[in-house]
């Protein structure tokens, strides 16, 4: 029979260790570099269309609101009016989380991503066809719906599916799709008319449906509703092989992780919280998400324009936000560059002290523009110079490390629940955030915004330095071996040297 490590404070949840030797004896004289990982890129590259479709809804304010608010609009509105436009897809993603309480667990990965596309293309026609400012609402309302249901799906896809060699960099494809989904929408904004700018977004998501359509599910998944057979073969697609006992030493891991979270699915939210190292999880993935979004990314991603035509900066603002879109997508590919060499806690501390900078820089133009009243016309450029160094800083890490974590640290049993309650708070904190940014604004002036956001960046990203793991090049079994076994208490040092003299006087 063979040893169990349980950990001392899982309570109803044990983690078996099982002997490498046990899961590789059955693919003994087998090369070691076999079959290829060509489906694992079409399936990420095909899923994360949809976090295309996510990133141009997002930024879909920052070109729509100045149409909206001008004389040639179809539908004028108030900045009030223009704030909960941007503001209720937040509102749709509180209540996306809601909803995947009830669904996450029926389905599969695959087929619910599939059904949620369904009425977030159904909103967008509505956004194409809107004719008052209740179409409107109602449609981004249901973006946020259904964008959140596909954003808390997708990584989770891309963790179950891809190997750890490039489980990184498959996951960073999601931050890369939602800043190309930015640029797409500022471009079509910048170079066509508000209706056409719609039908163009629109057709992102009718893309995502037509080709992830053909892909396959998730063998977690699959393993979870007893579907041995097939999750083998789906295992031996994406790993690009044909021969069975290649892929049974990850078969057999796999299982053992579904096994577990069958044992424990009536705890699952219990055991999120009960579980010291699912609480150390759940603390470091909302360090991580609350920087993110308490560093202005989608206030300034929803106000560009409107920013920097407060600057009155001789470039037009739509072309200025286009700019900023543009370094968002290639800072994202250089990322994938050096996420697998430079690690993730690393990363996320120079992201977080160089984005602090460059919102530093925006906040002191501002402050001298506004408070001190002095003449700035001659560093208009100062915001523009300002914003580059943060999206700079901001897509190398701290805009795709979040994302990562959650397909990476949390166990199976408690991957959805996480998933669930982290992206229930931080849509209340983004509903807060875009909706107080004009205010601030108005109330104690720009410069403040951009202050609060830089000190939030600042100490976000030393804080989860100190306190999250290194997780690159780890297989998620390995992960949650690390977060679930306690350290060993270090002995001090008098009690080290009272007993080495009482070893020493013994031998005497």
């Amino acid at each position: 029979m063979k040893d169990k490590n349980q950990y001392s404070d899982s309570r109803d949840n044990e983690y078996e260790k099982v002997p490498a030797e046990d899961l590789s004896s059955e693919v003994k004289n087998v090369p070691q570099k076999v079959g290829n990982s060509w489906l694992q890129y079409v399936a990420t590259a095909s899923v994360c269309l949809f976090a295309m479709a996510a990133g141009g809804t997002g930024s879909w304010t920052s070109p729509a609101l100045p149409h909206l608010k001008s004389n040639n609009s179809e539908i004028p509105i108030t900045d009030v009016e223009g704030a909960w436009i941007a503001a209720l897809m937040e509102v749709g993603i509180f209540t996306g989380n809601i909803v995947f309480l009830f669904i996450y667990s029926f389905l599969g990965r695959k087929n619910w991503i599939l059904m949620i596309s369904i009425p977030y293309i159904i909103a967008w026609l509505m956004i194409v066809f809107a004719k008052n400012i209740i179409t409107l609402y109602i449609s981004r309302f249901i973006t946020g719906v259904s964008g959140d249901l596909a954003m808390m799906l997708v990584p989770i896809y891309i963790g179950e599916i891809a190997d750890k060699d490039i489980r990184g960099i498959l996951l960073i494809g999601i931050r890369i799709f939602i800043n190309l989904g930015h640029m797409y929408a500022k471009t079509a904004g910048a170079l066509f008319s508000y209706k056409t700018m719609n039908i163009m977004i629109l057709i992102i998501p009718i893309l995502f449906f037509t080709i992830f359509f053909f892909m396959p599910e998730s063998p977690y998944y699959l393993l979870l509703q007893n579907q041995r057979e097939k999750a083998l073969k789906t295992l031996m697609m994406l790993k690009g092989v044909k021969i069975p006992e290649i892929v049974d030493s990850d078969l057999k891991r796999i299982d053992k992780s579904v096994k577990e979270n069958q044992e424990n699915r009536k705890w699952k939210f219990r055991q999120l919280f009960a579980v010291k190292g699912n609480r150390k999880s759940l603390f470091i993935a909302l360090v991580a998400w609350t920087t993110k979004h308490l560093s202005g990314s989608t206030s300034i991603g929803a106000f560009t324009q409107d920013i920097f035509k407060e600057t009155e900066i001789p470039l037009a603002p739509e072309i200025c936000a286009l700019i900023i879109a543009i370094i968002g997508v290639i800072m994202a590919l250089v990322a994938t560059l050096i996420i697998e060499r430079a690690g993730r806690k690393r990363t996320f501390l120079l992201s977080g002290l160089f984005s602090a900078l460059g919102l530093a820089i925006v906040g002191i133009f501002f402050f001298m523009k506004t408070f001190l009243k002095l003449n700035v016309k001659s560093i208009t450029w100062l915001p523009l110079l300002g914003l580059i160094v943060y999206e700079i800083a901001f897509s190398l890490g701290i805009s795709y490390i979040p994302f990562i974590l959650m397909g990476e640290i949390f166990s199976l049993n408690v991957k959805m629940p996480a998933v669930l309650f982290i992206n229930t708070t931080m849509s209340m904190v983004l509903i807060t955030v875009k909706l107080t940014f004009s205010w601030v604004n108005n109330l104690a002036g720009t410069y403040t915004s951009f202050w609060i956001y830089a000190i939030c960046t600042f100490f976000g990203s030393i804080l989860y330095f100190c306190i999250a793991p290194e997780t690159k090049g780890k297989t998620l079994e390995e992960i949650q071996e690390n977060m679930h076994t306690r350290k060993k208490k270090k002995v001090p040092l008098d009690k080290l040297l009272k007993q080495y003299f009482r070893i020493k006087c013994c031998r005497k």
